[in-house]
């Protein structure tokens, strides 16, 4: 990616022309020389100087920011395309899951497709079901395991149902809970947890990461709803009833390669049938 795009999302980033510079392992006057010029190039201020070399960015610079992190997105997927062409023996195939596929079934499918496929490299995505859906509808990814049923544009997207997974509660009565954010696969039932056992909490914390929740369930802050599959043998839980059994999905973009397709399909359905009950 150009250099001067580069530099200019370090240094907004991080407000200091000091801290991008070690980030890119260039001088100081390199990174003011970058953004100068960059700034003459457009004909508009992106940032403003202001005492003890504070900066702000300026409407324009907001502008090129986000557009930047786009540009810089595309190279990127650019760069991934160009590496494989008229290469018949190596694939990369980009492959989401959401936060608890991420634990039970991503790390065991990739020592498994690793060692039945040793030509393939991975892209992995880590995030929540709405994303993961919405990069695959972009063709940023090819693949992706999600815990949400969602409508998919079936002229882009393929879905299917992969397994069943039970749902639990956890934690310790402090009146506290700890909930997924919204796009997560988890959201949905938590709300659905509130209104079917009249559950009115006196506070609440948002987090994306579940095991930050587990880390804060295990130190007493509060209660939650989760995978009962993620759980250590003998943690304590309580059981819900049958509403709290969610299904899991598989998506693929309809661009993908159909061999490449099935193969991974295949070893995901393998790996789940060995963690989740059958559907």
């Amino acid at each position: 990616m150009n250099d001067y795009l580069e530099t200019f999302i370090r240094v907004y980033e991080s407000r200091s022309f000091s801290i991008a510079a070690k980030e890119l392992f260039v001088t100081q006057p390199t990174v003011s020389v970058r953004i100068e010029q960059l700034e003459k190039q457009l004909g508009v201020q992106l940032f403003t100087r202001k005492y003890r070399q504070e900066i702000t960015p300026t409407e324009a610079g907001k502008i090129l920011y986000h557009q930047a992190i786009k540009m810089r997105e595309l190279w990127r997927d650019t760069e991934d395309e160009i590496r494989y062409v008229g290469d018949t023996e190596r694939h990369l195939v980009r492959m989401g899951f959401s936060q608890t596929l991420a634990v039970t079934i991503a790390p065991r499918f990739l020592k498994l497709t690793q060692q039945k496929n040793p030509n393939y490299d991975w892209n992995i995505t880590v995030d929540n079901s709405e994303s993961i859906l919405g990069l695959i509808d972009n063709k940023r990814l090819d693949v992706g395991l999600i815990e949400k049923s969602m409508l998919t544009d079936t002229d882009l997207v393929v879905r299917r149902e992969l397994a069943a997974d039970q749902l639990v509660r956890i934690g310790e009565p402090t009146g506290t809970w700890l909930i997924r954010e919204p796009g997560s696969g988890i959201e949905h039932y938590i709300e659905l947890f509130f209104n079917e056992y009249d559950v009115k909490p006196e506070h609440t914390i948002m987090l994306n990461r579940n095991d930050l929740i587990m880390e804060l369930v295990a130190s007493g802050v509060g209660e939650t709803i989760i995978s009962k599959s993620v759980l250590p043998p003998d943690y304590p839980y309580t059981e819900l009833n049958p509403h709290f059994k969610r299904s899991l999905y598989f998506l693929n973009g309809k661009h993908m390669n159909k061999e490449i397709l099935e193969m991974v399909y295949g070893s995901v359905k393998q790996i789940a049938q060995t963690i989740y009950p059958m559907i």
